[in-house]
């Protein structure tokens, strides 16, 4: 049976790694093969058959919930009728709403889909259930896909979110009776209010993280506890447990029904979030094993787990959340089996370890106090903090003095914790951002620790060692342009070694998300830049120059251009300036002395650099409009000639006229766009004009990040969406094909 469970997993999680998703006529190849299994006996004939299945269950799964994308208009609204299932304000004036879709225009769907809806004006409160009809704009779910920062994409498809939209208008509301959960939130809040944790409690006790704020998050991040505050599988072992004694006062039946029972209750409070579905899952498992007196493995409950929580939301298997607390559980049993019953020094020296290459690949940095940390506060929390305010929780619609006491002492206690946390991090970085690329290290690593401690395991130390010289191994070192996605915003990356040259720093959007922290800062460290040699912001517009502070912030900067007077510190940019910079010759080509006093000053004035190096040249316009590319033309004709162009203003229709298209003559033209922007950048005239002038072309919102190395031919270019599984892919990635395509 393990092996069965094992191999139907495996195949199931195979999915992640599917350079495309398969057609149909791929579905005939497993199905053949368990027919002829079915019809055979061997050794090896269950767990094939394992196999077979759960390729089929993903491949069936995929197709039935993905083919109503096609659907999508992809430049107007559309007419959809949904059911609210939480809405969320980040700010006064945005809100985010969670709808499962019944009917996109006036097709029913099923099975229903989970849509993501976001509102830039207030909303009132509508009650969890409410029926919907609204206009929207929709898109498939969609991320930036830069090859260092958080892959969107992946983290919408882990939530079951299959397209995003922003609302147009609200058409009908039928409000639902005030939800059950809805009102016992609301009792809870009542018991909370004038607490100074009241954001932290709402997301211990019912799941809500939305009030939590960017740098409660950042400490707890940096401590290692993000999972203690985020509903997890500890929270649902701990409401089992206190099931469990109240139930035994009344025998073993009424214990293991009683925890359940609270088990479920609090899954329900929390929303069903993944981590606590896994922990449900293993709950209730582990209590039907006891009413029928089975003695079972650990491990075989884990295979269980997992395989029934794929079953019943193959979504699952996309969330970082559904393979941490796994992999922590998986961590749990191999501790058993090294040490018998290890303690609690141990555990946490493996938890670090297992979760380290995991932590690295997924969030791109570590918390070297988290394990001091953990070992401190983690009896604090289990103990105390946790119980309480999950009794109080429990309590808040019946005995709202009782509840409100219990929160009053997990306030008191989660108040010195973060008091404690924002010391230590004024002292020493809680966290530390590494490269994803550090995984590689700490896999050989791992491997290494585990074969000296394992019995008869020496022999894997040898590899280890090639790996980890494989892992250290230098690489030549050259320049590299990275014109990242940012969505609709600019930001280059010029880089050579530990030294780098930054043009434009894109948005920053309320509610805190920003592209310094999601693509710039990542990219930067992952290439081991250590010095900013010259940041050139080329003009004022948010877009463009949105980062600026944060980066400043963030990284030793040599020199600031600018043409607008950010600070003191900042030098204008001025036509005429020039420099050599490892090996690149940089050139200012605009705005002229004194600024350009035409129409469009701001975007008109915006720094024009182009850079020339062995066989390519680069030129970077930022946002300029048709008269200073006319002028630009009339100063340097054929100097602006250009190998590479980054195109002007997004590729507005204001931009790339055909005097600068012909003067410039790219063989490569990149329009830094977000995806289907409500400006439709690039326009398609422009397009065409680069096209008849025979450029190559890509939209940064489509193909994702491009990356242009220097070698001794010219450049090498390699597209994000042109490779990785079908879920990263460019263009309609939802669509099946034969993989031989």
């Amino acid at each position: 049976m393990d092996a069965r469970l094992l191999c139907f997993c495996l195949a199931a999680s195979s999915a992640l790694l599917w350079p495309r998703l398969p057609a149909w006529p791929w579905a005939l190849l497993p199905l053949a093969m368990l027919l002829a299994l079915l019809t055979m006996s061997g050794r090896w004939r269950g767990g094939v058959t394992a196999l077979c299945l759960g390729l089929l269950w993903m491949q069936g799964s995929l197709l039935l919930r993905l083919g109503w994308l096609d659907e999508l208009p992809a430049d107007r609204a559309v007419t959809i009728e949904g059911t609210l299932l939480r809405q969320e304000r980040a700010e006064p004036d945005f809100t985010r709403l969670l709808l499962r879709l019944d009917r996109l225009g006036t097709q029913r769907r099923w099975p229903a889909p989970l849509i993501q809806i976001s509102a830039y004006r207030p909303l009132p409160a509508w009650p969890t259930g409410s029926h919907l009809i609204l206009s929207v704009a929709l898109k498939p779910a969609h991320g930036l896909a830069n090859q260092a920062g958080w892959d969107g994409r992946r983290s919408l498809l882990g939530k079951g979110i299959l397209a995003t939209g922003s609302l147009r208008a609200v058409m009908a509301v039928i409000p639902a009776p005030s939800h059950w959960r809805d009102r016992w939130l609301g009792a809870a809040e009542r018991a909370w209010q004038g607490l100074a944790t009241a954001p932290l409690l709402r997301a211990l006790v019912f799941g809500e993280q939305g009030e939590i704020s960017r740098e409660q998050w950042d400490l707890l991040r940096g401590a290692g506890l993000t999972h203690v505050i985020a509903i997890s599988g500890q929270h649902i072992a701990i409401v089992a447990v206190i099931g469990w004694w109240l139930g035994g006062l009344f025998g073993l039946r009424a214990a293991s029904l009683v925890a359940c029972l609270l088990a479920v209750l609090y899954s329900a409070l929390s929303g069903f979030a993944i981590a606590t579905e896994r922990a449900l899952i293993m709950v209730l498992l582990w209590s039907l094993l006891r009413q029928l007196r089975r003695d079972w493995p650990g491990w075989r409950i884990w295979l269980w787990a997992f395989a029934a929580l794929v079953l019943w939301d193959p979504w699952a298997l996309w969330s970082a959340g559904f393979w941490l607390s796994f992999l922590a559980v998986a961590l749990l049993l191999v501790a058993g089996l090294m040490w018998g019953r290890p303690n609690l020094w141990r555990i946490q020296w493996l938890m670090m370890l297992g979760l380290l290459p995991l932590q690295l690949m997924l969030f791109e940095g570590v918390a070297p106090l988290a394990l001091l940390l953990n070992l401190l506060l983690l009896p604090l929390f289990a103990l105390i903090i946790i119980p309480c305010g999950l009794v109080a929780g429990l309590l808040a619609p019946f005995w709202s003095g009782g509840a409100g006491l219990l929160f009053w002492l997990a306030d008191a206690l989660l108040g010195h914790v973060m008091q404690l946390l924002t010391w230590l991090d004024a002292g020493a970085r809680l966290w530390w951002p590494l490269p994803a690329e550090g995984a590689s290290l700490c896999i050989p690593l791992l491997l290494a620790f585990t074969a000296w401690r394992l019995p008869g395991g020496r022999w894997l130390l040898l590899p280890s060692v090639g790996l980890m010289g494989l892992a250290l191994w230098p690489s030549p070192e050259r320049v590299e342009i990275s014109v990242l996605d940012v969505g609709q915003g600019l930001s280059v990356v010029i880089s050579k070694g530990e030294r780098a040259m930054i043009f434009d720093t894109g948005d920053r959007y309320p509610g805190g998300y920003n592209m310094a922290d999601a693509v710039v800062l990542p990219r930067v460290r992952q290439r081991g830049v250590r010095v900013v040699d010259t940041l050139i912001v080329s003009h004022k517009d948010r877009d463009h120059a949105g980062n600026r502070a944060a980066l400043l912030a963030a990284l030793p900067v040599r020199r600031e251009l600018s043409s607008h007077p950010f600070g003191p510190l900042t030098h204008p940019c001025v036509a005429g300036q020039a420099w050599r910079w490892s090996g690149v010759e940089v050139a200012v080509l605009w705005p002229p002395q004194g600024g350009w006093h035409g129409p469009s000053a701001r975007n008109n004035n915006s720094c024009v650099l182009r850079l020339a190096g062995a066989g390519w040249s680069l030129l970077l316009p930022g946002d300029i409009e048709a008269p200073a590319e006319r002028e630009l033309v009339r100063r340097h004709g054929a100097g602006l000639a250009s190998t590479v162009l980054i195109s002007a203003h997004h590729g507005s229709r204001t931009s790339s006229t055909p005097a600068f298209v012909a003067a410039v003559s790219s063989d490569l033209v990149i329009h830094s766009a977000g995806f289907q922007n409500r400006w439709r950048f690039p326009r398609p005239e422009v397009v065409a004009r680069f096209e008849a002038a025979g450029a190559r072309q890509w939209v940064t919102g489509v193909v994702g990040e491009v990356r242009l190395t220097a070698g001794d031919k010219g450049l090498d270019i390699r597209v994000e969406r042109e490779h990785g599984p079908w879920y990263r892919r460019g263009g309609a990635w939802w669509k099946p094909a034969l993989w031989l395509e």
